[in-house]
């Protein structure tokens, strides 16, 4: 089975669970860590998570900032097999990780990557397409 963590300095991991609750009410397998708010200990809150994961269960941790604290406590657990970290973590990226099929390839997790890159789009250069009557 797949688990996700979303991991934020701040409220924002809480925040992009309640918005992914709009799009599906399937959130069983997606933990959401707040660090460093309400007395928020990040690290035993990935440890508590570790604990009760399966040595069979894929794992993909979704962290906000390279480098940051909240990046340095998830990227032990690559050692972890089956263990994925993204960083940068974006709702466009994260809303396809729960539409990917449990039985998707590395190859296919590591393209989210890609996903994530591309919805970032400054909208002043975006060229919009043009659409004639009749393809309406």
């Amino acid at each position: 089975m797949r688990k996700i963590v979303i991991m934020t300095h701040g409220q924002m991991a809480h925040g992009i669970l309640n918005t992914l609750s709009i799009f599906t009410a399937d959130l069983q397998s997606v933990t959401a860590i707040s660090a460093y708010v309400d007395d928020c200990d990040p690290k035993a809150e990935l440890e508590r998570f570790f604990a009760e994961v399966s040595e069979t269960d894929q794992v993909i941790l979704c962290t906000d900032i390279l480098g940051g604290s909240v990046n340095q406590l998830a990227v032990p657990y690559l050692s972890r097999p089956n263990t994925y970290l993204f960083t940068g973590i974006n709702f466009p990226l994260l809303l396809q990780l729960m539409c990917l099929d449990e039985e998707a390839s590395e190859a296919q997790i590591k393209a989210l990557a890609e996903v994530g890159k591309e919805a970032v789009v400054c909208m002043n250069d975006y060229q919009f397409p043009q659409f004639d009557e009749e393809d309406e």
